[in-house]
Order: C-alpha cells, then structure tokens, then sequence
C-alpha cells in the first residue's frame, strides 16, 4: 500500500515538472518603440499573426546584438518595410559577357 503511494507521488511530482517546464508561446513584443537609429539595425524580422499571438510584430536586432520591437503602425516601420520590399522586387539583371 505504502509503495502504490510513494509511485503517486513520484509520477505526480513529474508531471508538475514536466508541465512547469514547458513555455507557453505568447506574443514577444510586450513593449514597442516608435522608431530606432536605422544605422544600427542589422536584422529585421516580422512576424504575421498566429495561433498564440494575433498581432504583427516587427522585431529589429541591432548591431550590439540587442532586439528591440517596433510598433507595426508607426511611419518609420511602415516606411521600412515598404523600402524593404522595394529592394526585395528589384531584380538585378544578370550582365553577359563576350567571349
């Protein structure tokens, strides 16, 4: 009887283990700045809507390493992303040569 307790116990400190473990997805940007210093920005990534956060999030990493999040719908993000798009549609025409 004693031995059936303590096997309870044991698998019932797991699951609480195993169920604090686990990182529940939710939306990265809890704070957003309006703009950054665009000669610091590195990297930007956005991400769309989705099942644990129903908002668009853009994220910038900057130079140091650091990330910060800008606010989707301030001028500054709105202009970057149309510029990014911009030099993503420009197609680079391949040059020939002559032999």
């Amino acid at each position: 009887m004693k031995t059936s307790v303590a096997i309870q116990c044991i698998v019932l400190l797991a699951c609480m283990a195993f169920c604090t473990s686990l990182v529940i997805p939710r939306c990265r940007c809890l704070k957003t700045s309006k703009s950054v210093w665009i000669a610091l920005i590195a990297q930007l990534k956005v991400d769309e809507p989705r099942p644990h956060c129903n908002r668009r999030e853009v994220i910038v990493t900057l130079k140091d390493g650091s990330e910060r999040c800008l606010d989707p719908e301030s001028k500054f993000t709105k202009t970057l992303l149309e510029k990014l798009n911009q030099m993503k549609k420009t197609v680079v025409s391949p040059q020939t040569t002559t032999a």
